[in-house]
């Protein structure tokens, strides 16, 4: 209910939200990256331009200071994914069973690393990461060397705008660290079970089924996890499915509005940053992490970093993203909620809350 009164309070007068001088220039830092990415991604037609745009909004959504900590988290997530890439499938994809093992694997170590905080950037641009790019390998018509190129090329963007950004438009105080979760040994067992769990069911699904062209539904099935809760996934695939709604209802509005002036870079950059602009604001007000606003960032993201163009069905477009992305949330929840169910049974992976501040967490 927190980010649904959020979302209203944006379409009216609110002289008492809080909206502080931190949150305008992160905001800032947030919609001028994203136009900044956009515009190289485009200019150059590179074949991957969802990397370009994606990571930056990312990383300054998600991690709202820089400093080198940040920086050699993002980079050498994405280096060491790229070295599994190919062991995975250049050298696994001949065994499907052992494959899957090692992406549960993989999985199940990044979540860890999330469940335990300190290196949270490292293993959530991991599973981001390693979600996108196994969808990618999987199908033939893309080169491998293009798409570890662009992985890398782009995680190196993303944290020279965000050192960019950083610097032009720093905090005005310093940023208090948020409070640390205390979590025993069963609950941190728990939460990267099950998210290493039905991420890797979501692999299988997308490996198994032609579905080349859901990737903001992919995408979505794995955001939720984040949480690496039942409770947190619930809410999170709420917001996640009013992000995209919103997003996509303002995509259309672009693309109508310039029609086949799209290809306008002056024209189409503007609306752009207006949209991006108008998410990130939602998202530094919820104050939630992944809400509603990081959800709407995401999708401008992936669908103009996917080169959407005049010429597309783009009605059918936003409407089937949207409908794949409903579908999937509901698949990945009633799998998470099994998953939960089942690690619960057990006393080394029970996690059972007891205080209700923490439900949603």
């Amino acid at each position: 209910m927190d980010s649904i009164n959020t979302l209203a309070r944006v379409f009216t007068p609110h002289d008492n939200v809080v909206f502080t001088a931190n949150d305008f220039r992160q905001t800032l830092r947030i919609a001028f990256a994203g136009t900044i990415a956009l515009s190289i991604s485009t200019f150059y037609n590179v074949q991957f331009g969802v990397f370009y745009v994606v990571y930056p909004v990312m990383l300054l959504s998600l991690v709202p200071v820089f400093n080198a900590h940040v920086a050699r988290q993002f980079i050498a997530s994405a280096a060491v994914n790229c070295v599994e890439m190919v062991l995975i499938a250049g050298y696994l994809s001949r065994w499907p069973v052992i494959m899957t093992m090692v992406v549960f694997a993989l999985y199940t170590i990044r979540f860890r690393f999330m469940s335990k905080g300190p290196l949270f950037l490292f293993g959530s641009m991991g599973v981001v990461c390693q979600s996108t790019m196994l969808n990618f390998m999987s199908y033939s018509t893309n080169s491998w060397h293009t798409l570890l190129f662009s992985n890398m090329e782009a995680c190196l963007l993303a944290v020279a705008l965000s050192a960019l950004m950083n610097y032009l438009l720093p905090d005005v105080e310093p940023r208090q660290p948020p409070p640390r979760i205390e979590k025993d040994a069963a609950r941190i067992r728990h939460e990267y079970l099950l998210a290493g769990t039905v991420a890797t069911i979501n692999f299988v699904v997308f490996q198994v089924c032609d579905l080349s062209d859901s990737l903001s539904a992919l995408m979505a099935s794995i955001l939720v996890l984040f949480p690496m809760t039942y409770r947190g996934a619930v809410l999170s695939s709420l917001w996640r499915v009013v992000g995209v709604a919103l997003s996509c209802l303002y995509i259309l509005l672009v693309q109508i509005l310039l029609y086949d002036h799209s290809s306008h870079m002056v024209l189409m950059m503007p609306l752009i940053g207006l949209g991006l602009a108008f998410s990130a604001r939602l998202h530094v007000m919820e104050k939630v992490g992944a809400g509603v606003g990081f959800s709407s960032i995401t999708t401008i993201g992936i669908m103009f970093g996917q080169n959407m163009h005049p010429e597309q069905d783009l009605v059918f477009s936003d409407l089937y993203r949207v409908a794949s992305v409903t579908v999937s949330l509901l698949v990945t929840l009633t799998v998470v909620f099994l998953v939960h169910r089942i690690l619960n049974l057990f006393a080394p992976t029970r996690f059972i809350v007891t205080d209700p501040a923490q439900a949603a967490k």
